[in-house]
């Protein structure tokens, strides 16, 4: 099957996942096509999407491309517009509502996870930064953004709350993109590895309000991190 065509160049950074693969459901690898598009500014805000064409474009029927376009308007990137439907994408705005629900989230997840057993998330957590740190000496954006969720998806995994963990890996596909456009224009990768390992030591402290204290402060450094990249990629 062919890939996809590729997006219009924009000065952004290369993003992975816009080959159609047979092992992957072709709506998800639809979506995923699409999603780096819209938040790279590659399809822009009030772009329509149909489904004829898209499916055309990707080489693949209309029920993949309907769940896909389903997929993105319940993450809010797109909107219905009569038979169609229309790129809305994310704004600051949007990136400081994500990051809000996510110190909410991310805190009672930790707060959880450590009160538990440390084991069912400390090697997962320290596997994801030993990947991070070979990402980042081999300066590998990719790799470390992946690293990055599997390293925050352990305490959602850890913390015994499958509600809130499935409320995490709904939004994960976003923060995925988001976190490699910033990691892409990121010089500072060695240093977000520091920060990560000092958040897990927090964590494993057990202490219910320096990780809440912790965990928020990551969060707002992370945030602003993301902002930034994420307005120079449109501005592009």
């Amino acid at each position: 099957m062919p890939a996809p065509t590729a997006p219009p160049a924009t000065g952004s950074p290369a993003l992975p996942g816009t080959r159609i693969e047979r092992q992957v459901a072709l709506g998800e690898q639809v979506a995923r096509a699409l999603r780096a598009e819209i938040l790279t500014g590659a399809l822009p805000v009030g772009t329509l999407l149909v489904e004829a064409p898209l499916a055309a474009r990707f080489d693949v029927s209309r029920g993949p491309v309907r769940d896909a376009l389903r997929t993105l308007a319940a993450e809010g990137l797109i909107v219905s517009a009569g038979r169609s439907y229309r790129v809305v994408g994310l704004d600051e705005r949007d990136v400081r509502a994500l990051y809000a629900l996510r110190e909410l989230l991310e805190g009672y997840a930790c707060q959880q996870a450590a009160a538990g057993d440390p084991a069912a998330y400390r090697a997962a957590a320290e596997a994801a930064i030993a990947d991070m740190a070979e990402a980042a000496r081999v300066d590998d954006a990719s790799a470390f953004a992946r690293a990055d969720v599997e390293f925050h998806s352990a305490f959602y995994r850890a913390c015994g709350n499958d509600r809130l963990r499935a409320v995490w890996e709904q939004h994960v596909p976003t923060f995925a993109v988001l976190f490699q456009l910033t990691d892409a224009l990121d010089d500072t990768l060695a240093v977000s590895v520091t920060l990560h390992r000092a958040l897990l030591d927090t964590i494993l402290s057990g202490d219910p309000a320096e990780i809440a204290a912790g965990v928020a402060a990551h969060l707002a450094a992370a945030q602003e991190r993301i902002i930034n990249a994420y307005r120079t990629t449109l501005e592009s």
